[in-house]
């Protein structure tokens, strides 16, 4: 756990995580960009690619954040209010670059789950088709082998 004593030293390194963080969270959201492209496309083994490559991503993202809880919670608990007005506006200024890189990426990911949903819906639908349609021939298929007689052609009138 990080030991910031004063302000300056929990700014500098909150800051720099945060920083690093919104880097992070750009290659992640260039990833998004690339992943919406793929499922449009319905190219799948990119994408399951693409999405390993985003989980790296992700999880480098998850260490940041962890590493700067420490200094964020000592900001939050009174070294903010120490700060200089140069040293709050790094901080927030990292804030910020995270907190709009993270609203586009979730955008990007609401846009690429609609799509998907609706290529569920539509293969849904296929699927109901074809086993309405086999339903139907299973129901009616063999209709001929269960049809009446034919009537005799020729009739004995003699008798």
């Amino acid at each position: 756990m990080a030991n910031a004593l004063t302000p300056e030293h929990c700014a500098r390194e909150l800051a720099r995580l945060m920083n690093a963080q919104a880097d992070t969270c750009g290659k992640i959201l260039e990833k998004s960009n690339q992943q919406q492209k793929l499922v449009e496309e319905l190219n799948e083994p990119a994408l399951l690619s693409l999405l390993s490559e985003k989980q790296a991503l992700i999880q480098q993202n998850d260490k940041l954040s962890t590493q700067a809880l420490p200094y964020r919670r000592q900001w939050e608990d009174g070294l903010r209010d120490r700060a200089t007005p140069v040293q709050r506006a790094a901080v927030e200024a990292a804030w910020n670059r995270v907190l709009e890189t993270l609203d586009r990426i979730v955008k990007l990911e609401d846009a690429s789950r609609a799509v998907l949903e609706s290529q569920k819906s539509s293969v849904s639908k296929e699927i109901n088709k074809l086993q309405r349609g086999k339903m139907l021939n299973k129901a009616y298929g063999n209709a001929q082998m269960f049809r009446p007689p034919e009537p005799p052609r020729y009739s004995d009138k003699q008798g």
